[in-house]
């Protein structure tokens, strides 16, 4: 079977030579109660922090020769244990192989039948992320004036109609054109270009009142941007800094972030490892939302198996995706 591993930390944009794709034995029939064999991988912007020789300590980095991981579907094909049963699908964080041995703690099951694809967005991590930030620790109001950059993405089109839903006002930005038409046939009135040279004035424009809310996704002079804008005892959700991961300081902070000081807004970073204990509080509340149709949501497929996933990463990126990029085995 095939496996994918992480060949050397890159200290440069990420580029297919840094994967290497490894044939070794499946694992054994009596390894583990559950033997799976994955269909879909997920890929996602963090995973370049995971090739960081240091900082970004909420999860563990990769090492050359490191089996590459991401949160996946997986049949199960054999099983031991009672309550799960050949057919089921598996859903949590898996090892890139085709196949897997696993004991089934950490795993969601979903029944016989379709994959379960929404499992992988807004009823996944990229939803929980986006319900994290925004609804929790966002926490949106009818008077709040909302900035969501990269909402064409999976966490920021997710974390758009959460502030909408609240009555906020939302602008949305995408680099993209396709995405920005995408935008704004689900409803978004004001959709900026983040790419484009004349984006802070375009900001300055949409919304001389200021922000009151700013949801972060893109880092960079998206960032500082948003940052000119903020009103005072307005907050920053630091979500991501996307535009910066393939740089040699991923975490560098806009050169002028000391104005926030000034104004009172408040800096809010998180990580979701942080407050897993809240996923159950999360599908309470959103389940009902993807079930009834009430959230706009895209997948990405890739097709290509565990040879697709480093240009996949790589597009990613570098925004050319719309939507929650997966990859289909």
């Amino acid at each position: 079977m095939q496996q994918l591993r992480l060949h050397h930390c890159p200290e440069r944009e990420l580029n297919t030579d840094d994967f290497t794709l490894v044939d070794v034995e499946p694992p054994e029939a009596d390894q583990a109660p559950l033997q799976l064999t994955l269909r879909y991988i997920s890929v996602d912007p963090y995973m370049r922090t995971r090739m960081q020789s240091d900082g970004y300590g909420y999860i563990s980095h990769w090492a050359p020769q490191s089996i590459l991981s991401g949160y996946g579907i997986a049949e199960v094909t054999a099983s031991q244990r009672a309550d799960w049963h050949p057919g089921d699908w598996a859903v949590g964080h898996l090892p890139m192989q085709e196949m897997i041995a696993h004991d089934g703690d950490g795993l969601r099951r979903a029944p016989p039948g379709d994959p379960p694809l929404s499992w992988l967005h807004p009823l996944g991590m990229t939803g929980f992320t986006a319900w994290l930030g925004m609804s929790l620790l966002g926490k949106p109001q009818a008077d709040d004036t909302v900035l969501v950059g990269a909402a064409a993405g999976a966490v920021g089109s997710i974390a758009a109609q959460l502030a909408r839903e609240a009555g906020a006002r939302v602008i949305v930005s995408a680099g993209r054109q396709d995405k920005r038409d995408w935008l704004q046939r689900i409803g978004f009135a004001t959709v900026l270009d983040h790419r484009a040279d004349d984006f802070p004035s375009q900001l300055q424009h949409a919304i001389p009142e200021g922000l009151t809310l700013n949801y972060e996704n893109l880092g960079g002079t998206a960032f500082s941007a948003a940052i000119e804008q903020m009103r005072p005892g307005g907050r920053i959700i630091v979500c991501g800094l996307i535009s910066q991961y393939q740089w040699q300081e991923p975490r560098r902070a806009p050169t002028n972030i000391g104005h926030l000081n000034s104004k009172g807004v408040s800096i809010i970073p998180f990580v979701t490892p942080d407050h897993i204990a809240r996923f159950p509080e999360f599908l309470e509340a959103m389940t009902p939302r993807v079930e009834h149709g009430e959230l706009h949501w895209r997948l990405d497929i890739r097709h290509g198996g565990l040879s697709a996933v480093p240009n996949a990463l790589i597009g990613l990126l570098s925004g050319d995706n719309l939507g929650k990029r997966l990859v289909a085995l």
